[in-house]
């Protein structure tokens, strides 16, 4: 048995998660990743530090409104 996941399995899982949040789950690249760290850096530091604890605490309460562990423990 492999311990990889498919690529199907992963597709599944974000259109579930899509469809229970309703949020919308859009691929992403390397290029994607660089733009938004890019834009981030255009922001104090303050700033960022404040909406990355935003951004931990959000996932975190998506997570438990389905029935998933934090991923960010240290809350």
């Amino acid at each position: 048995m492999s311990s990889m996941i498919s690529e199907e399995t992963v597709l599944g899982d974000l259109a579930e998660l899509s469809r229970k949040t309703g949020l919308v789950v859009r691929s992403f690249d390397s290029s994607v990743t660089n733009d938004v760290f890019a834009k981030l850096e255009e922001f104090d530091s303050e700033e960022r530090a404040e909406t990355l604890n935003y951004l931990k605490h959000s996932l975190n309460e998506t997570r438990a409104s389905l029935g998933a562990e934090p991923v960010y423990k240290d809350e």
